[in-house]
């Protein structure tokens, strides 16, 4: 079984539970193994991912539309892109999870500022983590399609760097300060 179809099994188990957790988990594991391993196919299952996980926990964009019809033809389009990965169409696959992106910016027109939105924060969170795990920031916009202003914001805005372990913690530095201004 490859990265990309245990990936998107793993996003079928978790959106069948609705585990946001599983799914913001699945993003960064996708993430994390893009950037050690190079595997380009699963920058779609981080987004997506991560995109489900924020429409999910969003109640309030539920109360005039149905969750379970929303989630059940998700999770079919998802089955789809995993039959594909499970008989070796990675591309397939990819092309699938890119309508199920496609169908989240559709979700509601009356919404589409805040789905749009979602959708670039998960770009700009995903080029981010890679950023963080030491791709060149223009390579992590490449990869992501991402807004160099908005990942360097969010970069600014995060201690993204500590989570990785590239930089000191925030203790760490208080810490250090402590023995600059006693000496």
């Amino acid at each position: 079984m490859g990265r990309l179809h245990g990936a998107i099994l793993e996003m079928i188990s978790s959106l069948e539970r609705r585990n946001v957790h599983g799914l913001r988990s699945l993003s960064n594991s996708c993430l994390h193994e893009l950037a050690v391993n190079e595997e380009s196919s699963l920058l779609q299952p981080a987004i997506l991912a991560y995109a489900l996980a924020k429409v999910m926990e969003k109640q309030h964009f539920w109360r005039d539309r149905s969750q379970d019809d929303f989630f059940l033809s998700v999770s079919k389009k998802l089955r789809e892109a995993e039959e594909q990965a499970r008989a070796g169409d990675d591309a397939k696959a990819t092309s699938t999870l890119t309508e199920l992106i496609d169908m989240l910016e559709k979700l509601d027109v009356s919404e589409q500022r805040f789905v749009r939105s979602l959708l670039n924060r998960a770009r700009v969170k995903s080029a981010s983590t890679l950023y963080a795990q030491g791709f060149s920031l223009g390579r992590a916009l490449e990869i992501t399609g991402a807004d160099k202003r908005d990942v360097v914001d969010y970069i600014g805005k995060t201690v993204m760097f500590d989570r990785v372990g590239k930089t000191k913690t925030m203790q760490e530095r208080l810490k250090a300060l402590k023995k600059l201004i006693t000496k």
